[in-house]
């Protein structure tokens, strides 16, 4: 463990992946400033202090006596019903903006930001293809395009400013908490509602939130990580239909699925104008860790399993 401490401060900090990372640094003696809309009082005041943000879009107060070491930027905009480009833009990329405009006085070190890795695509048809740092950047939707705008904001900012950065791109997370898809499938599973579920061999990376926290702690406290852009996974794929079946295994419940040629999906989605989405959900999606295994210590030690385990145990508090 490190042994020096760091004042550190996290965006995001009520959310999913946030809450997790900030156990494990009060765990380890750093303290922890969190950047949250309401008060978060489940952690020991004498290493967590809250910092009131109402809108990260707008402009933000921040006490410059307030000394920061580190910055984890996660909050961010994953979804909208309206898929409007704007309400990605607002906050992830002019919430940053005015995020980086407060901290320049306050002389920060280093800044580690979550992207994903929708900034390379969607996956591919096969699963001969996988993504690393080398694939290009290829977003194809709304949030994956405002997290790559994102993604060079920051760089720009920290290279103008002498500061160090880090950026993860990190697949579906799951674990304790989990929210989203994830969570609703748990339901569906649970309710012992037929899931329908395309034909397809895919084969998809994802990461634990265990082993995702775990990263962002050690790119933070790694100077060989600095200025790099990761793509952090698991190191091993799973089918859609493998994850379903063993989620529906740790609930002890029978698992109702549906099979369809995706040639069907696809007609039945033609009139409605999401014929691609059919592509998109039977696509593999495959990434390659190798290159932050090789430039720090990082390793993804939590199984699969370990973590799905804990993801159905939170469903019940």
């Amino acid at each position: 463990m490190n042994k020096i401490k760091y004042n550190i401060a996290v965006s995001g900090a009520s959310g999913f992946i946030g809450r997790a990372l900030i156990t494990k640094l009060i765990k380890e003696g750093h303290q922890v400033f969190g950047l949250v809309r309401n008060k978060i009082t489940c952690y020991d005041p004498i290493y967590y202090k809250n910092i009131l943000v109402e809108d990260i879009s707008k402009n933000i107060v921040f006490d410059e006596k307030i000394k920061i070491d580190i910055l984890y930027h996660l909050a961010a905009k994953t979804h909208s019903k309206s898929n409007n480009y704007k309400e990605y833009y607002d906050v992830n990329v002019l919430g940053l903006k005015s995020l980086l405009n407060i901290l320049k006085p306050l002389k920060i070190k280093k800044i580690i930001m979550l992207s994903s890795i929708k900034v390379n695509g969607e996956g591919f048809l096969n699963n001969d293809n996988y993504y690393s740092e080398m694939s290009k950047n290829n977003p194809l939707d709304n949030y994956g395009i405002s997290k790559l705008e994102a993604e060079n904001l920051l760089k720009t900012f920290c290279i103008g400013n002498n500061i160090n950065f880090v950026i993860l791109r990190p697949p579906l997370v799951y674990g304790a908490g989990v929210k989203g898809n994830l969570k609703k499938l748990m339901y569906y599973i649970d309710k012992n509602i037929p899931l329908p579920i395309i034909k397809t061999a895919n084969n998809r990376s994802l990461i634990s939130l265990r082993n995702l926290v775990s990263a962002l702690i050690i790119v933070a406290l790694n100077d060989n990580a600095n200025g790099q852009t990761y793509l952090v996974s698991d190191d091993l794929p799973i089918s859609v239909e493998n994850l379903y079946k063993n989620i529906a295994i740790i609930m002890k419940k029978k698992l109702f699925l549906i099979k369809f040629y995706s040639l069907f999906f696809k007609i039945l989605l033609w009139p409605f104008g999401k014929a691609k989405l059919v592509e998109k959900i039977s696509s593999s999606l495959i990434i390659d860790n190798a290159k932050i295994k090789k430039d720090t210590e990082w390793r993804p030690a939590i199984s699969l399993m370990d973590d799905l385990k804990s993801m159905v145990e939170s469903r019940k508090n």
